[in-house]
């Protein structure tokens, strides 16, 4: 046998000079950082000698306005420059030294990659530098102004504690865990976006919370490719199972006590930095109609307003194209009275009924946009004087009849009982859809948009729980917190549909 003789490839100077160069370029030096991030105004190197000896110098690396300058000077610069002894350690030992917790700090991380200094550095922390051994020591040192926990300003409920998430992570994880104060809660941490970096935190019970479901959350989140999260939109989009539908498909809240219950309940709740509103997955139709304070009062009033509420949210979807129908379509149907009434309030309109009711309603959403865009010092005043004027000048001159004004303010004040803000819009965009096939075809018409409403929630799932679950659960015990709310003596098993290890919530 013959054996190809192999030929030896030699590196030009230039190749290995490039190599070497992309390898100094990768080190954790001082000067590698500044070349990475020293254009910024706010970016402070500051180069000191340790208790004054030349041999043991060292870079200190901190953002102005994220780093609490005084407590860095008590607890790191004074005791390395002062207190500390280093007079015959080598850069090596002091490294040893800080790394064993010698200073008066609990949270400090030894760093060797460029990467992880950096994103230390842009976090908040300050890094000492020690170019000789191309290590440094990062010091969780954040001091940056925040927004006190105030109430809640959309989730209003008279008996329930006042407090509401704000901007700072750490101060929401700490507020959960105030409240959940068991050693199975577990929160887990990842990087969401390429440029803001921004941490999002995973919320569970370990032993309670499908583990189906929690990774299907740490999947949908790390697959996650966009630049920034700067609204919270950006990650509720990509993680959610149907992003053409108009509905939520997970629970959006500012409360910790709704997304404590949730997460006992077997959910997962995720909390984004920098932004004061969470989410809790899988969401379904019942849980956007429970109000926060259906827990906090007697069952039999809860039972009663819940009740109300889908009541109210068939009316606020079909009113409006209920009476298109029956008005322009099914004239049998109206009493003799109600039908001379209103066709007496309708003499001098020259439009008909559908035309009447898409204009009430462009207005009224219109109203609605301006009440949320002004300031809130007179965006409610707007709102009351520009509803009262345009009703009452639109029936004084004859553009629409008094009846469509009553069907359409029936129709806003019921919409404004739907206890989520995301599912209430959902519900205004197809009412517009209902409207428009019950002017088509009447009655035939109200039902093809009910149905198709039905099969477009009975089609969607969320992290592979149906939308209508438990109305569609074979176990009647599921309903016992849906239309009305048992005692919580009686709801001793955690939902099925959520498939939760622990299924029992009471002994």
């Amino acid at each position: 046998m013959f054996f190809k003789r192999r030929k030896k490839v030699y590196k030009t100077d230039k190749e290995i000079f490039t190599e070497k160069m992309e390898k100094s370029e990768n080190e954790l030096t001082s000067s590698n950082i500044s070349n990475l991030i020293q254009h910024s105004a706010d970016i402070i190197f500051h180069s000191v000698n340790i208790n004054g000896n030349k041999n043991l110098r060292v870079t200190v690396i901190f953002i102005e306005g994220l780093v609490d300058i005084m407590g860095m000077d008590q607890f790191i610069l004074k005791p390395i420059m002062q207190e500390m002894d280093f007079e015959k350690c080598s850069i090596e030992d002091v490294v040893g030294m800080l790394e064993h917790s010698t200073l008066f700090h609990g949270v400090q991380k030894i760093r060797t990659k460029l990467s992880e200094c950096v994103n230390d550095i842009m976090d908040g922390s300050v890094a000492l530098v020690f170019d000789k051994v191309k290590k440094a020591v990062t010091f969780d040192m954040k001091g940056f102004d925040r927004r006190s926990i105030t109430e809640p300003t959309e989730e209003n409920v008279l008996k329930g504690p006042k407090d509401a998430f704000i901007e700072v992570l750490r101060t929401n994880t700490a507020t959960i865990r105030r409240k959940i104060k068991t050693h199975n809660l577990v929160i887990e941490e990842t990087t969401v976006g390429k440029q803001t970096l921004t941490k999002v935190a995973i919320v569970y019970i370990k032993g309670i919370t499908n583990r189906h479901i929690i990774e299907e959350v740490k999947k949908r989140l790390d697959n996650i490719k966009a630049d920034g999260v700067i609204s919270s939109g950006v990650i509720e989009e990509e993680i959610i199972d149907n992003k053409y539908s108009p509905f939520p498909q997970i629970m959006t809240t500012e409360r910790p006590d709704r997304f404590c219950a949730s997460v006992l309940e077997g959910r997962v709740g995720i909390i984004i930095e920098g932004l004061p509103t969470t989410f809790v997955a899988p969401g379904t139709l019942n849980q956007f109609l429970q109000g926060p304070k259906d827990y906090s009062q007697n069952f039999i009033a809860s039972s009663v307003f819940r009740l109300m509420r889908f009541t109210l949210m068939v009316v606020t979807l079909l009113l409006p194209g209920f009476y298109i129908a029956i008005t322009s379509f099914h004239h049998e149907m109206i009493p003799t009275e109600l039908a001379l009434s209103i066709t007496a309030s309708k003499e001098g309109v020259p439009f008909p009924g559908f035309i009447e009711v898409i204009f009430m309603l462009i207005a009224f959403e219109a109203l609605v946009e301006a009440g949320l865009r002004l300031p809130k010092n007179i965006s409610q005043a707007v709102t009351i004087v520009g509803a009262l004027v345009v009703g009452q000048a639109a029936v004084e001159a004859k553009l629409v009849s008094p009846a469509v004004v009553v069907i359409i303010s029936m129709t806003a004040v019921a919409s404004f009982t739907m206890p989520d803000q995301d599912f209430s819009n959902a519900l205004r965009i197809w009412r517009f859809v209902i409207v428009i096939l019950s002017s088509v075809a009447g009655l035939y018409g109200l039902s093809i948009g009910s149905l198709l409403l039905l099969i477009h929630w009975s089609k969607m799932e969320s992290f592979g729980v149906p939308y209508l679950a438990p109305f569609v659960s074979v176990d009647d015990k599921q309903l016992q917190d849906t239309l009305f709310r048992l005692p919580f003596s009686s709801m001793y098993k955690r939902p099925i549909y959520l498939k939760t290890t622990d299924k029992k919530r009471r002994e």
